[in-house]
């Protein structure tokens, strides 16, 4: 008994700040938590009141939000004050309310609300937490007494429900009665039933109109239209989309269910379309989830593609504003403003200087659907500040979208300087740079941190510009003209509302006057409005002035219509810039059209606002076509500011035609028509020369209508469909009949539209009628024109309505009787006929497809040892490259009709770059070996990714086919078809990868983001001109015979009388066997983290389920599904080829409820036809998909398998099949069969040895803590126990550390069965409680290598990268010795493009030969830091280099293998090459490329081998910089000990994957396992393990700085300091933090003594100190120190890069490298080192120690033969290159951990998986029975007061920072790049 709130969210909200949500009921008020945010806050928290007796009527639950605030008393929002007794009859209610403010006004701040009230008889239903839509925390803990509760006046109670009363009548009536005009009854006035049943609640809120009170309730945004009777239809309408009832399965209708978009109706209302908020786009394919194509009936299904809408996520974009530099400006204040979408931030203002120095660090958060995030904008402004603060004058901007920089390397742009410019001022030029940092991270990204540049000297701004790879650094400005001819087919209001009423006053008209917006780069433009059309004609161009080339990747093209107040979208269109442009060297500028563009959106034709409105504003797949547009889009490059002066003439142009007016209206477009005229002669004389506008404008102006049929006449199409089968339909639908709509444009569409067709004169304007779609008068087209008024009423796009029935076996869903009798429905239509672009489009995608397909299967060999992936790999690589060759000669002879100019740029562009992935597909082949066969997949995904993009076609002409399910006559279910995959060709490899085959189709319900299937089709499909419409049926089996819709067969098919029906007696009847093994990994379901786990398998219209195991992760069910005398359609030698598509549902068993959903699988079966000797199939992998999250995988086979009727009896098994009969699995009665030997692994015993070391973190479990925990590990049905800790808080580990047990397993280790770890403690009374639980499924990383045949030899030409090569190097060019080869073309040499190598690269500068020695005195731990960030961003810069020059031999192709290596050969070469450039241009050029060019990159290559020169010893050491947390570059230290994570608990909904709510704690310990009669006496798995004793360790954290923390101050800082926590003991900074600082630099030494096991895991967080109020958070990071310190890579102290006994670089370990390396060898029992002259021998491996790892003076002192305390010495360092290079050892080898600094990111709970900063620092562990060395001082230098004037540069060029009065400079003259000290 209980009422219960989820808070779910609050928006637009006011500014940013915290907020807080205050809920009171009976006088008990509760509070969510405090959250910090912007328009928009999610809490998504649930409340709890338990109360006694029932609601009584007229109470209230009051709800407040506040603004909080530290320093004073919170601000009160707004109110909402619900009255609960709808809630009492409805049981439950979800809410989005308007907020009130103390004068009784709405506020614009919504709260979304899910109220539930469970009565004490139970009588309006039981629920439990989780049918809420998403999870909510329960913070019911905070119950405060509230005295000063509110009432609400119930004054006008009895009004408002009188009102609701009438309304809901006259409501009623309109939507009802338009139909049927006889009057109802007067007591359906008064009738409210129907409304209470539906779950419809009012809360009355004081004065309020009862309409717009609803409409608030509802968040409808409610439409300006004339009247109360209007806007009491428009909340109607809106009501019985948005309240409709779900029946259960079982019960009545007053158990009232969440909607769940499924088919719903309402009593008494027509039924509308779905329910379910559709929220936001569709296109993220390509960024997260892989699309698996096969064929089209075994297509496996994308887990995106079931998304009807997207799901928001959490974002981040950071923006660090470092400084600016060359302002133009003469005394300038300037200050930085930062905007990101909607969301603005400024910097500081510097006073008088043009190079302000800023760092500021800028974070902004979204929580939105990617699409709708990449779309927004990122502007940098610069202001000059004046005198009244921010209100300064624009110096520049800078724009880029965020998709730019999300489509980086990492998500970001690192130290990279925008270039401002003045949009108000194009002639004027740059107006400066200012240098940022830009990164967009989504939620679970993972940031690597980046070294800041450490150039002394200037910076080459011009090389660092913030702008993407192949950009030019100089941007000129252009013109981008968007040209609008006219549109066609938009929908009209006939089908809505407004509709009916026209039907009842007999006026045929047209509600919508539609115009175009189109917005760009922030810029938006909009044409005239024509009014009461739907097909109007604009002819007008709208113009944006942009840098080009520009930094926004889409233009959107909106048609609205307009309206009084808030115009509405009626489609949306987004046009990709980087499709419909090329970049490269031969490539092309932006260009479109003139082109159709299709439009699609929401179902519903009426201009109101729908449930489905956001699909019209472009989120989401449109599931609807709404008309197309013609357009055309030009892009103009201005190359300099204009020279001419303007003329008159174009002035008096400029003032007429560009009107700038925000929408025209008909009469004014009229009379600049006339003026236009006037000018027309003037306009003529005008300058062609195009010249180049002062300042960025939008201009819209007049254009020429396009000539009649310019792009073609329309020809006429036909599509033809047949359903062959209709299953996994939701078992709801059951009761209701079912039919299918097919469309393809506005044709086939059941509803009447206005379309030009056989249209009426309906506009009343005769001189406004338009040429009809086909003109009857035409002579050239003899036989369209007579048919096309008769061919298109022949049109037959609806099904027959057919009830469903339960499918056999498992009647958990509904499928559709279709076994004798396909319906079939066909449509023509008219469209022109540009479909040889298609063509070529599907050409490119079957090479994609096959090219995936072969990916994928080498992919699935890859998990298997000894499999053979590598030579499965090179035949799919050469028959890529057969594939491209046959591209490019057919490509060369085809023919366009009507080709626009961008047609003819990417038939060149698409020639070239087949071309090119061609020769790469072969460098991969060549290249190939088994070692590297992952990194070649990858490479071969990189090309295939490059490929699907190619093939989409920007101006597709055809639209799609929509498929729509109608249950009832309203839409439930839709499917939307791409044309081009049903098109036909006479030519195979153009026609349309699903034309005339039957294939697998999945409907989805618009709105919903589950991603769960619907309904599967499997459908045949053709489209085609009808010239060919004989073909449309010659792909079916013959023993179908096409009937006609009266039933009479057909005899002759003509191309105007398809079959209504495929009608077949005789059949092919088959048994699909299904061998379910084992699915691991699986989501836990119920709350001890475990499953109750079964499978449903559906094939065609059977379904069977496996048997439920009960409390599992990885059911073992080794069972055979039998499906017998199946039916499958199609041709049977197709069947091998195109198999029908399995689908493996499984669930959770649920005792009370229906099961609980965990995740599907598809797969295709292994087809074995009677005439084909029958092969056993074997067991392969299968991934569980639930959303986009992989959920595990199923090890499984399926085969289909012909039954033999040759016999007169019953179809048989064929004889060769066996087993025929399988066997029972267990008890026959039970009628479960087992998997038959030879598909069922072969079991062997091995022995499973288990190291149990201890248990860490443990978690409470119902409030108690864990004192007596015990694990059990289990596999394949045997447990072992380890002992029970005693005093878990004392001691965690164990003490009798390893046991053992022998299990049969499979032979295969790939197929061993996952180990399950449980963690329980023993209570009183003998009772168990379950702590957690852990998985592991890759058992094969604890068995012993298999011995499987040796590596191929490494091909000993090894490409050396030209970075890293000094200048004298030998480059020997030719065959290699003893291979006679083929001889090699003079000019092969060069046939590698020849790299940009910058010239100091090659010639090395005086002053770097002869670098001074810096003074020792002068040196510290800083300057080795700095000089190792100088190297990591050297080595960044020139990997960015060599990636970029990688990308230019791809881009200009030319690239053979052959490798120019610098020396001073090269250089003569190059310049020769410089001075006869015409030698090489035929092989740079890319003019070379066509098919022969893919024969000569077939041939070999010159090898090049080059000795490097050798490198000097460095003049400051350096240590290792690692980007990342030190654990991920050593696989977490598991090298002896693992670390499972132990969960509990139901797996929740997060699509982010935030598993922290489950975590309970960790086992450490490890696995082997291996045969048993391996087994000795000793046990393998503890080996080398160190004693499992408790050891005192004293932990040096070193603290070095923090680089871009997440704001915490309202200031847009911080004021950090760091706090170091190890179990009990904590230290902090708290006295020394730094104020007002994002990039504080500590240099804190932290010293703890720790205990193992009790204290391991050590926390650094970094808090915000305030002085008022406790301190914040900002981000905090854990490092486990136990598996650290216990690691055989010695992580306690790593290894410096040089031995020093003093100085800087003093060695800092305990022990000595001869100490540490004859350890080593001790450990691994090798006999002791031997030390000779300048080589090492460990073992049989000789370690030739090079000279620079000696200091210089060694040599000498070898010669002179000095005493023997230096021989020691050196022995330190030869000992030392050992330990550098100690995994080079054979047998025995690992990395040892370097000297290093690891950059570990920061995370907040408050914000899971987003990064909050990064933090620079080490830890140095040294156990106490060791003598400890000093700690390292890294405190920060100090600050020398600079008596020069502001801004001076001192010691050898290093910035003075801007601080109060004081100027910090570096100490010593070493070059450095010193910090910035504010």
């Amino acid at each position: 008994m209980a009422l219960s709130v989820g808070v779910r969210r609050l928006s637009c909200l006011p500014g940013h700040g915290e907020r807080q949500v205050q809920l009171s009921f009976r006088g008990f008020t509760q509070k969510t938590r405090m959250i910090r945010c912007g328009p928009e806050g999610v809490f998504g928290e649930l409340f709890r009141w338990p109360h006694y007796g029932k609601l009584v009527m007229g109470e209230m639950l009051s709800i407040k939000v506040y603004n909080c605030s530290k320093v004073f008393s919170n601000r009160l929002l707004g109110t909402l004050v619900l009255s609960l007794q709808h809630l009492m009859t409805s049981g439950r209610l979800i809410l989005r309310e308007a907020l009130i403010d103390r004068n009784q006004r709405v506020t614009g701040i919504y709260i979304e609300l899910d109220l539930r009230y469970q009565p004490p008889d139970g009588s309006a239903g039981t629920w439990v937490e989780e049918d809420f839509v998403y999870q909510m925390k329960d913070s019911s803990e905070l119950i405060i007494r509230n005295p000063g509760f509110e009432e609400v006046e119930a004054a006008e109670a009895p009004r408002v429900s009188e009102l609701d009363r009438r309304a809901a009548a006259l409501g009623r009536k309109l939507v009802k009665g338009l139909e049927t005009d006889d009057e109802e009854e007067e007591e359906d006035f008064y009738d409210v039933s129907e409304m209470e049943v539906s779950g419809i609640v009012f809360s009355p809120v004081k004065r309020y109109p009862w309409c717009a009170l609803l409409s608030w309730a509802l968040g409808w945004k409610v439409p300006a239209c004339g009247g109360i009777l209007h806007l009491l239809a428009f909340c109607f309408c809106r009501m019985s989309e948005t309240f409709s009832l779900q029946l259960p399965q079982t019960g009545t209708v007053g158990d009232l269910l969440i909607p769940r978009a499924r088919g719903h109706y309402l009593p008494g209302f027509p039924l509308l379309p779905l329910v379910g908020a559709c929220s936001g786009p569709c296109r993220r394919r390509n960024l997260l989830t892989r699309v698996v194509f096969l064929c089209s009936r075994s297509r496996l299904c994308s887990t995106w593609d079931l998304f009807a809408t997207p799901t928001p996520q959490s974002f981040q974009v950071g923006i660090n504003i470092i400084e600016a530099q060359k302002l133009v400006g003469v005394n300038i204040n300037p200050f930085v403003v930062v905007k990101v979408g909607e969301e603005k931030r400024h910097t500081a203002t510097q006073k008088s200087t043009n190079c302000p120095f800023y760092n500021e660090y800028f974070l902004f958060e979204f929580h939105e659907p990617r699409d709708i995030l990449f779309h927004r904008l990122i502007e940098i402004s610069v202001f000059h500040s004046k005198k009244v603060p921010f209100l300064g004058t624009c110096i520049g901007t800078f724009k880029m979208d965020v998709v730019t920089v999300y489509s980086q390397p990492d998500h970001r742009f690192f130290q990279k300087w925008a270039v401002i410019s003045d949009p108000t001022d194009t002639r004027a030029g740059v107006k400066g740079f200012v240098k940022c940092n830009i990164s967009v991270t989504a939620r679970g990204d993972v940031v690597g941190s980046l070294p800041t540049s450490s150039s002394s000297q200037a910076e080459d701004i011009e090389r660092n510009l913030l702008l993407p790879k192949r950009v030019p650094a100089e941007r000129p400005w252009a013109r981008v003209c968007v040209k609008l001819y006219h549109a066609e087919g938009l929908p009209s209001m006939s089908a809505g509302i407004m509709g009916g009423f026209s039907k009842i006053i007999g006026e045929k008209k047209v509600f919508i006057d539609p115009y175009v917006q189109v917005s760009f780069c922030g810029q938006q433009g909009e044409t005239s409005v024509e009014t009461n059309t739907t097909e109007p004609e604009w002819n007008e161009q709208i113009s944006f002035i942009e840098m080009f080339p520009p930094l926004a990747r889409k233009i959107k093209v909106q048609v609205l219509d307009d309206a009084n107040v808030g115009d509405v979208a009626i489609a949306t269109h987004y046009i990709d810039l980087q499709q419909i442009s090329d970049p490269g060297r031969n490539g092309f500028n932006p260009m479109f059209g003139p082109a159709w563009v299709n439009l699609y959106g929401s179902p519903q034709n009426s201009a109101l606002r729908d449930i489905h409105k956001e699909l019209n504003e472009g989120m989401g797949e449109g599931i609807f076509y709404r008309g197309r547009i013609l357009m055309a889009i030009t892009v103009e490059i201005f190359s300099s500011p204009s020279v001419a002066e303007r003329k008159l003439g174009d002035k008096t142009k400029g003032a007429l035609s560009k009107l700038k007016l925000k929408k025209k209206s008909k009469k004014s477009k009229e009379k600049a028509k006339e003026l236009s005229q006037l000018q027309g002669e003037e306009e003529a004389e005008g300058s062609q020369e195009a010249e180049q506008p002062g300042e960025v404008t939008v201009e819209v102006e007049e254009l020429h209508p396009l000539p009649k049929n310019a792009l073609g006449r329309k020809e006429e199409f036909l599509l033809f469909a047949a359903f062959f089968e209709a299953t996994m339909m939701e078992s709801s639908l059951s009761s209701k009949p079912v039919s299918f709509e097919v469309s393809i444009g506005n044709y086939g569409k059941a509803e009447e539209v206005v379309t030009k067709v056989g249209r009426k004169v309906e506009k009343g304007e005769a001189k406004e009628e338009k040429q009809p779609l086909l003109d009857p008068g035409s002579d050239s087209e003899l036989d369209v024109e007579v048919l096309a008024p008769a061919s298109a009423a022949l049109n037959k796009s609806v099904t027959k309505s057919q009830r469903p029935e339960p499918m056999e076996y498992d009647r958990s869903y509904s499928c559709l009787p279709m076994t004798h009798e396909k319906p079939c429905v066909y449509v023509w239509s008219y469209w022109e006929n540009h479909t040889w672009r298609l063509c070529i489009s599907n050409w490119i995608v079957k090479l994609a497809e096959r090219l995936e397909q072969g990916l994928d299967d080498v992919e699935k060999l890859v998990r298997r040892s000894k499999a053979k992936a590598e030579e499965r790999l090179r035949e799919v690589l050469e028959e890529f490259v057969a594939g491209c060759r046959q591209y490019s000669l057919s490509a060369e002879r085809k023919t366009m009709a009507h080709p626009n100019n961008l047609d003819r740029c990417r038939m060149k562009y698409l020639m070239r770059n087949i071309i090119l992935y061609a020769k790469q597909g072969l460098r991969v082949r060549r290249r190939l070996t088994r070692a590297n066969i992952k990194e070649k997949v990858k490479e071969t995904r990189r090309v295939l990714a490059k490929l699907r993009f190619m093939a989409k076609e920007p101006q597709c002409t055809l639209p799609d086919v929509l498929i729509w399910m109608l249950s009832n006559n309203s839409r439930v279910a839709y499917a939307r078809v791409p044309a081009q995959d049903i098109l036909y060709s006479v030519v195979e490899e153009e026609k349309g990868k699903d034309c005339a085959k039957i294939q697998t189709v999945f409907m989805k319900v618009p709105g919903l983001h589950t991603g769960e299937i619907f309904a599967k089709l499997e459908i045949y499909m053709w489209l085609g001109v009808t010239k060919y419409a004989k073909n449309c049926l010659a792909e079916l089996p013959e023993e179908f015979k096409y009937l006609s819709e009266s039933g009479q067969e057909i005899a002759q098919l003509s191309a105007y009388s398809p079959p209504s029906r495929l009608s077949r007696d005789d059949f092919s009847y088959f048994q699909l066997r299904a061998h379910l093994y084992q699915a691991r990994g699986i989501l836990p379901a119920d709350d001890n983290g475990l499953s109750d786990p079964f499978a449903r398998v559906v094939f065609s219209t059977h379904c069977q389920t496996t048997r439920m195991l009960e409390e599992t992760l990885s059911p073992m069910w080794n069972e055979l599904l039998l499906f017998d005398q199946l039916i499958i359609d199609g041709k049977k030698e197709e069947l091998k080829t195109d198999t029908p598509i399995i689908i493996i549902n499984l669930f959770s068993h649920n005792k009370f409820g229906s099961p609980e959903f965990l995740g599907q699988a598809f797969a295709v079966p292994q087809v074995k036809l009677v005439d084909e000797p029958y092969t056993k199939p074997a067991l392969q992998f299968f991934d569980f998909y639930k959303g986009t999250k992989a959920v595990g995988e199923l090890i499984a086979t399926f085969e289909l398998i012909e039954l033999d009727y040759s016999g007169y009896l019953e179809p048989s098994v064929p004889e060769d099949v066996e087993p025929k009969e399988p066997n029972y699995l267990g008890d026959p009665r039970a009628g479960w069969f087992i998997i038959p030997e030879g598909i069922r692994p072969v079991l062997k015993e091995f022995r499973i040895e288990i190291l149990f070391w201890g248990l860490r973190d443990l978690k409470r479990v119902n409030l108690f803590e864990v004192d007596q925990p015990q694990v059990i590990i289990e596999c394949a049905g045997k447990k072992v126990e380890s002992e029970v800790i005693v005093a878990y808080k004392e001691n965690p580990n164990f003490t009798e550390v390893v046991k053992y047990m022998d299990v049969e397993l499979p032979e295969q280790v790939y197929l061993h069965p996952p180990l399950s770890i449980f963690v329980v403690e023993k209570r009183a009374f003998g009772r168990t409680v379950l702590v957690g639980t852990h998985v592991v499924s890759d058992v094969m990383k604890f068995s012993p290598r298999e011995l499987e045949e040796e590596p191929e030899d490494v091909p000993k030409a090894r490409k050396v990268s030209l970075q890293h090569l000094p200048s004298q190097t030998v480059v020997n060019i030719g065959p290699a010795t003893g291979d006679p080869g083929p001889s090699i073309h003079p000019l092969s040499l060069v046939k590698a493009p020849l790299k940009k190598i910058t010239i100091n690269k090659l010639v090395k500068k005086d002053d770097e030969y002869e670098e001074e020695k810096p003074e020792l005195e002068e040196l510290d731990w800083w300057s080795k830091y700095y000089e190792s960030l100088k190297e990591l961003y050297n080595q960044t810069r020139s990997d960015e280099e060599d990636a970029e020059n990688d990308d230019l031999n791809d881009a200009g192709e030319s690239s053979s293998n052959t490798q120019l290596f610098c020396g001073e050969q090269t250089l003569e070469m190059m310049g020769e090459i410089r001075a006869f450039p015409n030698l090489l241009s035929p092989f740079l050029d890319g003019g070379n490329l066509h098919a022969s060019s893919i024969d000569m990159e077939a041939e070999d290559e010159a090898v090049i081998e080059a000795e490097p020169a050798r490198p000097k010893r460095k003049l400051i050491t350096t240590l290792q910089i690692y980007n990342s947390e030190l654990e991920n570059e050593f696989d977490n230290f598991e090298d002896w000990l693992c670390i499972f994570p132990l969960h509990r608990g139901k797996a929740t909904e997060d699509e982010d994957g935030n598993e922290d709510e489950h975590f309970v704690g960790k086992y450490k310990g490890s696995f082997y396992v291996y045969p048993t009669e391996e087994a000795g006496t000793e046990p393998k798995v503890s080996q080398g393990v160190p004693r499992n004793r408790p050891i005192k360790v004293l932990v040096r954290v070193y603290i070095i700085k923090a680089t871009n923390l997440s704001p915490a101050d309202p200031n847009g800082k911080a004021d950090p300091y760091v706090v170091v926590t190890v179990g009990q003991e904590q230290k902090d900074t708290k006295e020394r933090y730094i104020p007002k600082q994002l990039n504080p630099v500590f240099g804190e030494v932290v010293e703890l003594t720790v205990s193992f096991p009790m204290e391991s895991e050590l926390t650094v967080a970094i808090f915000d100190h305030d002085l008022l109020g406790s301190d914040d958070l900002i981000g905090e990071t854990k490092i486990d120190l136990e598996n650290r310190f216990y690691s055989k890579h010695r992580a306690n102290c790593g290894v410096a890069s040089q031995y020093d006994i003093s100085g800087y670089n003093m060695w800092r370990d305990a022990f000595k490298p001869t100490q540490i390396l004859d350890s080593l060898c001790k450990k691994n029992l090798l006999p002791a080192a031997e030390y000779r002259w300048e080589e090492v021998k460990v073992n049989n491996k000789i370690f030739k120690v090079p000279p620079e790892a000696f200091p210089e003076e060694a040599p000498v002192r070898n010669k002179r033969g000095v005493a023997d305390e230096n021989w020691s010495v050196d022995d330190e360092h030869k000992a030392l290159y050992v330990l550098q290079h100690w995994e080079e050892m054979p047998g025995y080898g690992y990395k040892l951990v370097p000297e290093h600094v690891e950059i570990r990111s920061l995370y907040n709970m408050e914000n899971p998986g987003l990064v909050q900063g990064s933090l620079h620092m080490w830890i140095d562990m040294f156990p106490n029975d060791v003598p400890i060395p000093p700690p390292v001082n890294i405190k920060p230098r100090l600050p020398v007061r600079n008596e020069r004037g502001r801004g001076a540069w001192t010691c050898e060029g290093s910035r003075v920072g801007h601080g109060k009065g004081v100027k910090i400079t570096p100490c010593t003259t070493h070059k450095s790049n010193w910090p910035h000290h504010r």
